[in-house]
């Protein structure tokens, strides 16, 4: 029984955790941070192919 208790905790806990990040959008806004940074980075590599 005890163990139950455990995985229902942390199911829940899990579960609350997916809401609040899907709530604030916070998947979006993470990757907003880091999308400069890799921009810039994809942009100085050199390119073998011209479009």
């Amino acid at each position: 029984m005890k163990a139950l208790k455990i995985i229902f905790g942390a199911l829940s806990g899990f579960f609350l955790l997916t809401v609040v990040i899907y709530w604030f959008n916070l998947d979006t806004k993470a990757v907003k941070l880091i999308e400069k940074p890799m921009m810039k980075h994809y942009d100085s590599m050199p390119r073998d192919n011209r479009l």
